[in-house]
């Protein structure tokens, strides 16, 4: 039963996708802007992570600098980044654009063909 009303609309969005140009115009543009984020995103990805490798080790080893053992660096950066949790998850919100229709369609494909394409 749940089936057939899914089915139903999945014909619905299609006929409003056919019966309104700009509609489809729109839609066809996300796709297309989430495909050129994803591929461009996976052709820097190794740049990226390396980025944040490079400030996470910079900062346990200023963590370690001032406490003088190893232990008291993690429990001190494990402090930051429980004091740090709200900005993260706004960043997080902010980005949450990518998780919208059409965008994250294109985002994943074009993720998916810049790491085929390398």
């Amino acid at each position: 039963m749940a089936e057939a009303n899914v089915t139903t609309g999945l014909a619905e969005v299609i006929a409003a996708l056919a019966s309104n140009p700009s509609v489809s115009a729109a839609i066809i543009i996300q796709v297309l802007l989430g495909f050129a984020a994803g591929y461009y995103m996976a052709k820097i990805a190794k740049y990226v992570f390396a980025l944040v490798g490079i400030f996470i080790l910079g900062a346990l080893v200023g963590a370690w600098g001032v406490s003088g053992s190893v232990e008291e660096a993690l429990k001190q950066l494990g402090k930051s980044i429980i004091e740090s949790k709200d900005q993260l998850l706004a960043i997080i919100r902010a980005f949450g654009f990518l998780l919208v229709g059409p965008t994250a369609v294109g985002f994943v494909l074009g993720v998916l063909v810049g790491l085929i394409k390398r």
